[in-house]
């Protein structure tokens, strides 16, 4: 679906808040929605108008148009920036609890070690003494 010079056809653009990441939207929707922002067939027409020397009510809908283009670009790219930090926020937080059940296992291991090594110690004195 392309944006229409002068008409709106906004489909699912509309959906997204000003200025707040969307986390259900995934990787694969951001790049749908990407698609939709082709700005060059605006940025011609107001180019057109612009060599035309009159500014009009058409060309005050184009820049009008425009302007709520990048607008929507925008929260489009917060959307995306938002997505990626909280993925990466999580990752980074995934990675910590690893490397401390990690620790945690690892002492586990040495204190069952050590528990192994004192009732040896004590079967031996045990069996010494009979």
């Amino acid at each position: 679906m392309e944006p229409q010079v002068g008409g709106s056809s906004l489909g699912s653009w509309s959906s997204i808040p000003a200025g707040l990441p969307n986390p259900n939207i995934d990787s694969t929707t951001h790049q749908s929605l990407a698609s939709h922002f082709h700005l060059l067939p605006l940025i011609d027409n107001l180019a057109e108008a612009v060599e035309n020397g009159t500014r009009d009510q058409h060309s005050d809908a184009l820049v009008a148009e425009l302007t709520s283009h990048f607008e929507r670009c925008q929260q489009l790219l917060n959307s995306i920036s938002g997505t990626i930090s909280s993925k990466s926020a999580t990752v980074e937080g995934q990675k910590r609890k690893v490397d401390e059940c990690q620790q945690l296992l690892n002492q586990r291991r040495d204190l069952i070690s050590q528990y192994k090594n004192c009732v040896e110690d004590l079967i031996k004195s045990d069996t010494k003494k009979l």
